[in-house]
């Protein structure tokens, strides 16, 4: 976290703080903060705009990311003809035992698998893994990959 932080940080420094940052923020949470909201109080905020800039700019960014770095359990992967079909089946009887948990089916050549649960993680994706290690001995965790957001 502390080098993301750095690295904004120094592109933030390299592309020049106020004049050109201010204008590619789509988007201001402190002007959203701020606005008055029916049956709330009033917030207000004081502080340098190029910390309002540099906070808008992190958000953008971060809001175009598809997900974060984390943990999955891998609980189905094959290659073949069958292989597809196969992997949906799985994902659907996967899905009736565990409807709580996210699947995805994906291919990664050559195969076809079928990854569950977004764990940021190792040790959530491994209490995971012992709770469905009896209806997938075979299951593995799959570290570095990109999870959803949480909800």
């Amino acid at each position: 976290m502390l080098k993301k932080a750095t690295y904004l940080l120094v592109l933030l420094m390299a592309t020049g703080f106020s004049g050109r940052i201010q204008a590619q923020i789509p988007y201001d949470i402190f002007a959203y903060i701020q606005s008055a909201q029916p049956g709330s109080g009033t917030v207000k905020i004081k502080q340098n705009a190029d910390i309002t800039n540099m906070v808008n700019l992190h958000l953008s960014l971060m809001r175009n990311l598809k997900g974060i770095k984390g943990y999955r359990v891998c609980i189905y992967y094959n290659s073949g003809q069958q292989a597809r079909s196969a992997a949906d089946q799985e994902r659907a009887r996967f899905i009736s035992r565990y409807e709580d948990v996210s699947s995805d089916k994906v291919f990664e050549s050559p195969f076809w698998k079928v990854y569950v649960g977004d764990f940021r993680t190792k040790s959530e994706a491994l209490k995971f893994l012992e709770r469905i290690r009896f209806d997938y001995p075979n299951a593995f965790i799959r570290d570095n990959i990109t999870v959803n957001f949480p909800r």
